[in-house]
């Protein structure tokens, strides 16, 4: 049992659904908000427009997320299994522009 466990972990740190990446490293407010702006094709990974929450991330993607007039350009660096603290979420990402 105490073996799945640890499978289980590993997994969660090579992929991650990316509306509950946007959420826990605090780049949304919400997972609802995450999903929207995903459905409504504001946000590419590696320059790809994706329209689905359930898209995966791993360490070094490029995430391009458009929200109004802003554009954040960011470096997936981690992934975790939480919400983070603010000054614990931007460890996570590199801000590019």
């Amino acid at each position: 049992m105490n073996k799945n466990n640890n499978n289980k972990k590993s997994h969660l740190t090579e992929k991650q659904r990316l509306d509950n990446w946007l959420y826990r490293v605090r780049l949304v407010r919400t997972r609802s908000q995450a999903k929207e702006i995903i459905l409504d094709g504001c946000v590419r990974i590696n320059k790809v427009k994706i329209f689905k929450p359930s898209n995966k991330v791993t360490q070094d993607d490029i995430i391009t997320i458009r929200k109004r007039e802003n554009t954040f350009v960011v470096r997936v660096s981690g992934l975790t299994d939480k919400r983070l603290g603010f000054k614990n979420a931007i460890s996570l990402y590199e801000r590019i522009s």
